[in-house]
C-alpha cells in the first residue's frame, strides 16, 4: 500500500486543499501523547478512522464538536475494533486556539477522557493536519485498506453515520453477523421491554429501570458466542456520594429456574463532557453516569430475565435495581 502527498493536498487556495474520498490518504509519522509513534504506512491492511479535533476544547452550555465526536469514536473502536479498525486522534487545537498545546495538556487530555485504547497523536507544525486539507475541528476521515480515503465529515459525524460507512468495510459487528448467520426462530417473549433513544450516538437502550440502562444498538440478542452490551447507570437520585460502585448482574430463561451470574464489575464514573454528549436534551445539573462496556455470552435461545443491581462500596444493600426481558435468538 503506497501512500503520497499529491500537490493538490499541500497547496492550492490559501495554500491548503482537501483532500476528498478517493484520493489517496497522506503518509504521516506522529508519535504519540503517551508512548510509541505511528505511520500511516505501518498500518497496512486495517481500515483507519482519523479524526482532527480540539484537544482543549472547553466544556459550556453549547456541546463543543469536539467533544462530542469523543464519545462517538470510542462507541466505534467498541463496536468495531474486533473487526481490523483502528481509531486515531491527531490533535489540532492550533486550529481553534492558535498555539500548540504542551505535553501535560494533552496528557491530561488523553485521562480526562479515559483515551486508554485510542491513540493521541502530536502534530507540533500542524503539517499533517495541512497535508489533509483540513481548516477546522472536527474533521474525521475514513480509510480503507488499500490507503484510499473512503469518507470525509467536516464538523461531527454522527455514530449511524460513521457506523454505516465504517459497516461497508468491515462488515457488520461481530455480534450482529453472528446473529444474522444463525436460523431465525419464531421465539415471541411476552413483556419484552421495547428499545428507546435515550441517548447520543451510541445506538438504542433498553431500561431496566430510571437508573440502569442496557445498550444493544437494536442488535438481536444472540447465543452461542459472545455478545458485547454497554451497561449505563445513571445517577438520578444522587445515592452514590463518594463511594465506589459495582454493577451486579444476573439473569435467568423463563423455563428454567437456573441463574446465570452475567456481570460482577465495579464502575467509574464518565467525564461531565462525555455525560452532556450522551444525555439527549440534558439541560441544567448533570447526574452522574458511569459506563460499563462488557461482553456476555448467552447458552440458548429463549426469554431471559435479567436483573441488575447497583451497590455501593461498603454497603450490602442494593441502591438502585431494575429489570428487563429480552429475546435471545
Amino acid at each position: 500500500m503506497l501512500f503520497t502527498i499529491s500537490s493538490s493536498a499541500a497547496c492550492g487556495t490559501g495554500g491548503t486543499a482537501a483532500v476528498q474520498p478517493g484520493s489517496q490518504a497522506p503518509d504521516f509519522t506522529l508519535e504519540a501523547v503517551r508512548e510509541g509513534s505511528y505511520h500511516l504506512q505501518d498500518l497496512q491492511g486495517k481500515v483507519v478512522l482519523l479524526s482532527f479535533l480540539n484537544s482543549q476544547a472547553e466544556a459550556s452550555a453549547t456541546p463543543e464538536p469536539s467533544r462530542s465526536q469523543i464519545v462517538f469514536l470510542k462507541s466505534m473502536l467498541e463496536q468495531y475494533g474486533l473487526n481490523e479498525m483502528m481509531v486515531l486522534i491527531v490533535d489540532a487545537a492550533r486550529l481553534r486556539t492558535g498555539k500548540q498545546p504542551t505535553k501535560d495538556d494533552l496528557i491530561n487530555f488523553t485521562y480526562n477522557w479515559q483515551l486508554d485504547t485510542i491513540p493521541v497523536l502530536v502534530d507540533p507544525k500542524g503539517a499533517t493536519t495541512h497535508s489533509y486539507g483540513v481548516s477546522d475541528t472536527p474533521t474525521t476521515f475514513l480509510i480503507g485498506t488499500d490507503g484510499l480515503i473512503q469518507q470525509r465529515w467536516d464538523g461531527s459525524a454522527t455514530a449511524p453515520q460513521l457506523a454505516f460507512a465504517i459497516e461497508t468495510l468491515v462488515g457488520a459487528r461481530a455480534s450482529r453477523a453472528t446473529s444474522a448467520a444463525k436460523p431465525v426462530t419464531d421465539i415471541t417473549c411476552s413483556g419484552e421491554t421495547p428499545l428507546q433513544a435515550k441517548f447520543a450516538g451510541i445506538g438504542l437502550a433498553r431500561s431496566l429501570s430510571n437508573e440502569i440502562w442496557a445498550v444493544d444498538s437494536g442488535y438481536a440478542w444472540s447465543s452461542g458466542g459472545a455478545f458485547p452490551l454497554q451497561w449505563i447507570i445513571i445517577d438520578e437520585q444522587s445515592l452514590v456520594g463518594g463511594g465506589k460502585l459495582t454493577l451486579k448482574v444476573i439473569a435467568h430463561y423463563l423455563d428454567s429456574d437456573n441463574r446465570l451470574g452475567l456481570v460482577n464489575q465495579q464502575l467509574q464514573p464518565l467525564p461531565a463532557d462525555e455525560v452532556r454528549g450522551l444525555l439527549v436534551g440534558e439541560i441544567g445539573k448533570l447526574p452522574n453516569v458511569y459506563l460499563l462496556p462488557f461482553t456476555i455470552s448467552l447458552e440458548k435461545p429463549g426469554c431471559l430475565q435479567i436483573d441488575a443491581y447497583i451497590f455501593r462500596e461498603g454497603d450490602s444493600r442494593a441502591i438502585y435495581s431494575g429489570q428487563v426481558i429480552v429475546t435471545v435468538k
